[in-house]
């Protein structure tokens, strides 16, 4: 029977000794602040001070259900999101793959061979050979658990960006539609307008036929009516590019008429209004909120954990080793103390003495993690600085309406005035014209706002970064996959 021995224990515990203490002596390099400096996030924003978060399916508090189901189906059928979403099980599996370093390890081999040897007749021989292997690495300096620590941020990191790209295809999405609605009613003003001067060109050219107008006037007529038509193509060009646009990002071709045919069987008369209170919250909720910030923030955090398992390494590895092996052969003696073994014992590995790549990795890890918290800080600026522009916006452009609405009606009563005088011979064709031409600036002006103030109210949103959590992204996904 083969007797377990170990040979010479004392020396073997002398090294595992001598590289203990070694390792000890190596310095470990102080971790980076990780706390960015204090950036006073204030207590409310200056231009919309409101209570309560945003809602996270602001697209709804529009009074268009066209533009509801579009961005909705953006979220469900956007490529952009669904590379997103793989991106994010990637993340996952290399925290699983991070988790497994706490585990044993466990591989196998086997081999087989057969043939004769040279000179030997007719002997034939056959022989095989196989193995076990386990190793579990003892996580004493915590190399490991940092390891598994900055996997874990990397997955929040990939779901915050999923959410983010989330963000971004919403308001893109409504902000198509509020291009394609408001290149539509701007279409819709020029061409009635563009009637009312044709209308206007008979009447000059019927009163230049009978001697009472002159040919100034009627250039003047056709010039203006000329001007107009030459608008038309330019309104229609973007009416193309913007359905060119809600296809890409709804996840259908440019070419198919089925998203065509559904706009216009949705068609309103004017561009889409916010009839839901745009609620603002705190500036500190919305750094909460927004996934640029978590993003930052999860990002720091991995760089963290990445440099402490870099000063892990400053130290020894421990592993505990098994093996079994074993040798079969023709001649029947098959399972005994001679043709099967086994080992098993710790094993120690470090890179020093000559650590200063260990320092170097630290060094560089450290930079990134110095970068990561200046990043951190811009974004949090920069979200600042976005938000409250873009509801400073908001109440800028919602204050025009007023006046847009009074001076429409005002240039509307000009118009009919001017031309009821030039009618009755008491003024010059320039004044219908003038008058007609502030008519249809009006319109247009007013159109614009309509459009403007709607743009404006989903970059809002979009700023204050309400749109769910991930877990409630994911669940609406998958609801609107079960009811298409």
């Amino acid at each position: 029977m083969t007797r377990l021995s170990i040979a010479r224990p004392a020396r073997t515990a002398g090294i595992a000794l001598a590289v203990l203490l070694a390792a000890g002596c190596a310095s470990v390099p102080e971790t980076p602040a990780a706390v960015p400096a204090s950036l006073e996030a204030g207590v409310a924003f200056a231009s919309l001070p409101g209570d309560g978060a945003p809602g996270a399916d602001w697209w709804t508090g529009f009074d268009d259900p066209e533009l509801q189901r579009l961005v909705e189906a953006g979220l469900k059928a956007s490529p952009v999101l669904r590379g997103a979403d793989y991106s994010v099980a990637e993340a996952e599996a290399l925290l699983r793959l991070a988790l497994l370093g706490r585990s044993p390890s466990f591989s196998s081999s086997a081999s087989a061979s057969a043939g004769r040897p040279l000179g030997g007749g007719d002997d034939f021989g056959a022989s095989g050979d196989f193995g076990l292997a386990s190793g579990w690495e003892l996580d004493a300096f915590g190399r490991i658990g940092f390891a598994i620590e900055a996997a874990r941020f990397d997955e929040t990191a990939a779901r915050e960006l999923r959410r983010d790209l989330a963000v971004t295809i919403a308001s893109e999405t409504a902000l198509a539609y509020i291009d394609l609605r408001s290149a539509e009613a701007r279409l819709a003003v020029a061409d009635a307008n563009a009637a009312a001067q044709k209308d206007s060109l008979d009447l000059v050219r019927t009163l230049f036929d009978n001697g009472r107008a002159n040919e100034l006037d009627l250039s003047r007529s056709e010039t203006q009516y000329r001007t107009t038509l030459s608008s038309l193509p330019v309104f229609r060009a973007t009416i193309s590019a913007a359905r060119n646009r809600l296809a890409a990002l709804t996840g259908t071709a440019a070419t198919q008429p089925a998203l065509a045919s559904s706009l216009d069987a949705a068609r309103v008369a004017r561009v889409p209004r916010l009839t839901a209170p745009l609620s603002t919250g705190a500036p500190e909720d919305m750094l909460r909120r927004r996934p640029d910030v978590r993003l930052a923030e999860a990002r720091i955090a991995a760089a963290l954990a990445l440099g402490d398992a870099a000063r892990a390494n400053l130290f020894p590895r421990i592993t505990l080793n098994a093996n079994l092996f074993g040798v079969l052969s023709d001649t029947g003696v098959v399972f005994n103390q001679d043709s099967i073994g086994f080992s098993i014992g710790p094993a120690i590995s470090w890179a020093g003495p000559d650590l200063r790549r260990v320092y170097a990795q630290i060094d560089v890890n450290d930079a990134r993690t110095r970068a990561t918290v200046a990043d951190y800080e811009a974004t949090v600026l920069d979200a600042l600085a976005e938000t409250e522009t873009a509801l400073s916006n908001y109440v800028t452009e919602r204050q025009r309406r007023t006046d847009l609405e009074a001076a429409l009606t005002s240039a509307r009563r000009s118009f009919e005035l001017a031309r009821l005088r030039f009618q009755e011979g008491l003024d010059s064709s320039l004044d219908v014209l003038d008058a007609q031409r502030t008519l249809l600036t009006a319109e247009d002006q007013l159109a614009v706002n309509e459009a403007e103030i709607a743009r404006r109210a989903i970059r809002a949103y979009r700023s204050l970064g309400g749109i769910w959590t991930d877990e409630e992204l994911t669940a609406f996904r998958a609801a609107q996959e079960e009811n298409p």
